[in-house]
């Protein structure tokens, strides 16, 4: 695995010099590089499911899914917990850094956002145009 993730860091790192990316961006391109390969997002964990049967691929993605299933109140195990199972079985991990805009004000969305770790800070425009911050909002929140 770490040859692995040597060798895309090398084709990322000439990639990256080749079309002249800023310091501040490559820098942020090898920390979410590191994070990844951190938690074990390197592998084509489709590719690698694609081989089992639907049972071990469920049981295996509920199990990737334990940790935001605990935080998130609408994904606990109870009296729904079909829905939750089959909810935290299409969870994709994103990471998103400091500052980035995950989606803007007065768009139609096709995705939610369950926070498993940090703040996210939701920005709202105010009658002047100017951007004020409505609501900070932490681990286990949800947002569309």
């Amino acid at each position: 695995a770490s040859r692995l993730f040597d060798e895309h860091l090398l084709r990322m790192d000439d990639y990256m010099r080749t079309i002249k990316l800023p310091t501040e961006t490559r820098e942020k391109v090898k920390e979410y590089f590191y994070l990844q390969y951190s938690n074990g997002k390197l592998h084509k964990e489709s590719e690698i499911l694609d081989f089992l049967s639907p049972i071990l691929r469920r049981e295996i993605k509920e199990h990737n899914t334990e940790d935001i299933r605990r935080k998130v109140p609408l994904l606990r195990v109870g009296d729904h917990s079909d829905f939750a199972m089959d909810v935290s079985c299409v969870i994709e991990s994103t990471m998103v850094f400091e500052n980035e805009t995950i989606f803007r004000e007065k768009t139609t969305g096709d995705e939610m956002y369950f926070i498993h770790s940090g703040v996210v800070e939701i920005v709202v425009s105010t009658p002047s145009n100017e951007r004020a911050t409505y609501l900070a909002i932490g681990d286990g929140c949800v947002s569309s």
